[in-house]
């Protein structure tokens, strides 16, 4: 019981970071929508957001399984932090093979263009906000998951990959029109994923804030853990 209240904690901080984190990307979206719509202009925006969240916090219950996953297998520490080289080394290469995909392109042409959507996809009605709120979800979700899990890289509650990754998206999703910006940071991340996986295994210093971790959080995984 203790174990599931600690992984449901998870999961809603894993929610709320990716509502914090990807609300400057769909905030041209609710703009575009508000536009858009000659009824309920305040409404249906919301009731759109409601299903964008909805997805992510769908993604939110996968993190918060990987993040358990890597802790009891003793990968990482109790908030995502990586404690082995091949951890960011794994994450880093799938994300970098992702970027080159046409799946990631496919989905990040949607995520640019909301009039474009709208003006195609457009359904009536509170239902229908919900319903085109959890389409782009899913399509931003497809754009953007193999980014967010990098927190593995940095660890989950790193403030400086937050505010990078929510920069990277913002710029890419928002303000380019092209997908060279993914590219490119398929390339790097390629690059340094190979970089960690050729080190050796015992490599404390290249890890990121080893040793940091919060208190409460680590104290309730080691007791449920000891249980």
């Amino acid at each position: 019981m203790f174990a599931a209240l600690i992984f449901l904690s998870n999961v809603l901080m894993w929610t709320a970071m990716m509502a914090v984190m990807m609300l400057p990307a769909v905030a041209p979206w609710l703009l575009a929508m508000r536009r858009t719509s000659t009824d309920s202009p305040l409404l249906l925006p919301g009731l759109f957001l409601s299903g964008y969240l909805l997805v992510w916090t769908g993604f939110s219950v996968c993190a918060a399984t990987v993040q358990a996953a890597l802790f009891y297998t003793g990968l990482a520490s109790p908030m995502g932090v990586p404690t082995h080289p091949v951890v960011p080394g794994v994450f880093l290469i799938m994300a970098g093979i992702f970027q080159m995909t046409p799946l990631k392109n496919r989905c990040l042409i949607h995520c640019q263009s909301p009039i474009g959507f709208f003006l195609t996809s457009w359904r009536d009605g509170w239902s229908g906000a919900v319903k085109m709120g959890v389409r782009h979800g899913a399509h931003c979700v497809g754009c953007c998951w193999a980014l967010m899990t990098l927190a593995f890289v940095a660890g989950v509650m790193n403030m400086f990959w937050m505010l990078g990754a929510t920069l990277f998206v913002l710029i890419d999703h928002a303000l380019l029109r092209t997908a060279t910006l993914t590219k490119l940071s398929g390339i790097l991340f390629l690059i340094a994923g190979i970089w960690f996986l050729s080190q050796p295994t015992e490599v404390p210093n290249l890890l990121p804030l080893k040793n940091q971790h919060a208190p409460i959080v680590t104290f309730a995984f080691a007791v449920s853990n000891n249980h």
